[in-house]
């Protein structure tokens, strides 16, 4: 029996979701649409950011983490950056992620046509941000380090990322969380600046100390 196709001004995710045979190929034409100002989630009309910083002021560190992880498929990927973004928004409650299976229904009943190149548009701009930590915060490993195989944390970095924060800012996993997203970029970028400080002072003191012993074996 042959689907009835809907109107791509009345196409909800939801109905891609139910029948993706029948709208095979459609996803490339709505991810090209222009990004809009506002998308209507429910009865809400919600403003769309435009830049980066304005994402990023509008984000905590629990929703920069939620971005960070993978999904399957295409449909997933929606469903999690504007879930994931619009959360506190349109339940006016703090992020939680345990909560975010609540509002699905909510983001899977919108337009594709705002859907789509929102979603895409929230994507990018996760990428612009992590371009942006890592010219900010990436240190090159010493060769000490990477002989000592420190490429084995990798897989550990958002836990220790955590407890850092954790023990630095005396308050629990969950408060950490909450926290503006802006405040634990400048928190990290401070580490990083410390962290430089001291090795550099160490370098100094070490070539003090060799000039010295130098000095004394040529007396």
């Amino acid at each position: 029996m042959a689907h009835r196709i809907k109107n791509v001004n009345k196409l909800t995710l939801a109905d891609m979701i139910r029948e993706p045979e029948t709208y095979v190929g459609l996803e490339e034409g709505l991810l090209q649409l222009p990004v809009p100002d506002e998308i209507r989630i429910g009865k809400k009309l919600l403003t769309v950011p435009q830049s980066l910083d304005e994402f990023t002021g509008n984000i905590c560190y629990g929703q920069r983490l939620y971005f960070s992880k993978e999904e399957p498929n295409d449909f997933a990927i929606i469903i999690r950056f504007i879930a994931g973004y619009y959360f506190p928004q349109i339940t006016g409650e703090r992020w939680d992620e345990e909560k975010i299976s609540g509002i699905v229904k909510n983001v899977i009943s919108c337009n594709a046509i705002q859907l789509y190149p929102v979603s895409m548009h929230l994507v990018n701009l996760t990428g612009e941000m992590a371009e942006r930590e890592k010219a900010l915060l990436y240190r090159e490993p010493s060769k000490m380090e990477k002989a000592a195989g420190i490429e084995k944390l990798n897989v550990f970095s958002e836990l220790s990322s955590l407890d850092f924060l954790r023990d630095t800012m005396k308050v629990p996993v969950s408060e950490v969380l909450q926290t503006p997203y802006n405040e634990i970029l400048v928190r990290f970028m401070m580490a990083k600046e410390m962290y430089d400080y001291q090795e550099r002072y160490m370098e100094l003191l070490k070539a003090e100390s060799e000039s010295k012993t130098y000095k004394t074996r040529k007396r």
